[in-house]
């Protein structure tokens, strides 16, 4: 599994909220996207030795019934984590919620559209 397209994917905005916080990753680096691309996706399984034969794209969006539980959900990521021993959790905590505000619902829920790209493959 890997993210879908991240171009127009509101999920995309929250994926890089924290690069401010962390250091500049090494050059050539891929980042959290770097699967999104069909073609480069199928390289990948075909260097392993597998034999692509589907892909799909699952609209799988993220709802939290509120903000505190949007930035504990958002900060138990290993980026999140990172980021933390850097920064401290509130400049992380600060962060996710500035992200966070175009997508808080009028009842205080927040919906962030997002997808997911599986490919099927045969070993």
């Amino acid at each position: 599994m890997t993210w879908g397209d991240p171009e127009g994917m509101e999920a995309a905005a929250i994926v890089g909220t924290l690069r401010p916080l962390l250091p500049p990753p090494p050059p050539g680096a891929a980042g959290p996207f770097a699967l999104s691309d069909k073609a480069k996706l199928r390289g990948f399984a075909e260097a392993a030795g597998f034999m692509p034969e589907d892909m799909v794209d699952v609209e799988s969006g993220w709802r939290y019934p509120d903000e505190a539980t949007a930035v504990r959900g958002l900060g138990s990521s290993g980026v999140a984590a990172r980021a933390k021993r850097l920064v401290g959790a509130e400049a992380v905590d600060a962060a996710y919620r500035a992200a966070l505000a175009p997508f808080r619902q009028a009842d205080g829920s927040f919906r962030i559209g997002a997808s997911c790209r599986f490919l099927v493959a045969r070993a």
